[in-house]
């Protein structure tokens, strides 16, 4: 039942997930051409894209417990621990040294976490499939 409630969120909220995504890769397609031709090109493009993600989830259905991980690793540790302090770095210029350093330090801590954690699931990789 989990897993059946877990599909359905997966499928309702994807779109509002690769939105943004999709948004930054297609604005390339500037709109120099018609129209028509700009939004045909836009949509070629997120098709694309839409069909290549559904490929990854096909192929990588065995391991989804490692995909989470992994991009757990490479993406969330980044956004909670790497990114804001040195975030707060560049935004507060007037702050102490030892606040600067400290800022350092927390994002060499979640360089860390990220390539151990990152580590631990490939090499744990084939122990994950699930079925």
């Amino acid at each position: 039942m989990v897993q059946v409630a877990y599909s359905i969120a997966v499928i309702f909220t994807f779109p509002l997930q690769a939105f943004p995504a999709l948004e930054v890769v297609t604005r390339r397609h500037d709109s120099k051409e018609s129209d028509g031709e700009h939004k045909f090109k836009r949509d070629v493009t997120a098709s694309a894209i839409i069909c290549f993600l559904g490929l990854v989830a096909v192929i990588a259905i065995d391991y989804l417990g490692n995909v989470v991980s992994l991009l757990g690793s490479l993406v969330g540790i980044p956004i909670a621990l790497i990114y804001p302090p040195l975030m707060h770095n560049i935004l507060v210029r007037g702050s102490s040294k030892t606040t600067r350093i400290m800022n350092y330090c927390l994002a060499g801590v979640g360089l860390c976490a990220a390539t151990a954690s990152s580590y631990t699931t490939i090499v744990s990789w084939d122990r994950g499939v699930e079925g």
